[in-house]
This record gives structure tokens, sequence and C-alpha cells, in this order.
């Protein structure tokens, strides 16, 4: 005869949040990727507080173009969570042109961003932990972006193949995570980068 005990088990087994392999191997790359970018946030404070000449006079203030890169990855974040709505409404059309829009929206970033790293160009010749580190912060973000583009078209791909319904569409899910996690990323850094250089 079954314990009185066995329900209570069954249903606290139940009540554990389920994920998938993929799920699972996208957490475990959200934790590598958070130790990257906080060993850089480490580095950047470490340098700032103990180098003796962190900023040489003349160098440029932060580009106020770095405004205009965190809307454009703010708004990255926005309309991918858009297509996660279409997606769970069965809009398949109005999906494929929320994805679309955030890949032109992460080029704009990533083109915003070039014209950032012009502006804090070193003059030549000279060496600058300053602009080193405002380099290193944004840059390794921007290859993050940039692999980004791998699940964003994997993503494309199957919604113009019609593989995504409101009740399995998995690969947008996860997309749409990391991309979100990259928003927040980005807040972060930029928020270092102007307390850093006050």
């Amino acid at each position: 005869m079954p314990s009185q005990t066995e329900p209570k088990h069954t249903e606290k087994a139940a009540s554990l949040p389920q994920f998938s392999l993929r799920q699972l191997g996208m957490l475990v790359l959200y934790c590598s990727m958070s130790v990257l970018f906080t060993a850089t946030i480490v580095g950047f404070w470490f340098t700032r507080l103990t180098a003796e000449n962190y900023r040489a006079p003349g160098l440029p203030d932060m580009p106020r173009g770095l405004w205009l890169s965190t809307l454009l990855i703010a708004l990255t974040s926005l309309v991918i969570w858009q297509a996660q709505l279409a997606i769970k409404r069965n809009l398949l059309e109005t999906l494929k042109r929320w994805l679309y829009a955030a890949g032109v929206l992460a080029s704009l970033f990533l083109l915003t961003q070039t014209s950032n790293w012009f502006v804090m160009r070193p003059p030549s010749g000279s060496n600058s932990l300053y602009l080193a580190t405002f380099f290193i912060l944004t840059g390794v973000h921007a290859l993050h972006v940039i692999g980004g583009y791998v699940p964003l078209g994997f993503v494309i791909y199957h919604a113009h193949s019609r593989h995504y319904s409101s009740s399995s569409h998995e690969g947008l899910t996860l997309c749409a995570q990391y991309w979100h996690y990259l928003g927040a990323v980005w807040l972060v850094l930029v928020t270092m980068l102007y307390l850093g250089n006050r």
C-alpha cells in the first residue's frame, strides 16, 4: 500500500522548475559570460583605482554616442520581446517583421559603437589606460553582439520555415533571453564607465 507521504513528494517534484537540455546549456553560457564580464569590470576598477596616470590631459570625454548605443540595444531587446508576444498569438508574419527589426537595430548598435571608437581613438604614439579600458569593456560586449547574429539568424530561418507556433517556440525564447542578457550587461558596462571616469 502506498504511504500517505507519497503524494506530497510527487507535488514537490512537480513544483520544481523544468529545464530542457538547451535551456541548461544557455544557463551555463550565461554563467561563463557573466564571469568574463565581471572580470573585465574588476580589471577596469583595479586599473582605475591604482594607476597614477590613468587619464592624461587632452583625452576625450566619454562619447555622447554611448547614449544612442544604449537606446539601440534597449530597442533591440524590446522588439525581440514583441516577437515573443507575436508568436504567442501565432502571428507568424508579425514575428518575422519583429525579428528583422531586431537585426537592423543590432546592426545600428554596432555602427554607433564603431563611431564611438573613432571618437575615442588615441592620438598617435600615445598610450592611455583610460582609452584601453574603454575599448576592452565595449569591445568584449560588441563581440558578443556579433555572436548574437548566429541565434538570431537561426530563429529567422525557422520563422520563415513556420517551425514555430504558440505552443512550440523554444528556440525563439532562448534567442530572446540572450539579447535581453546583452541589453542588461550593456547597462551595467555603461554605468561603470561613467562612474569610473567622473
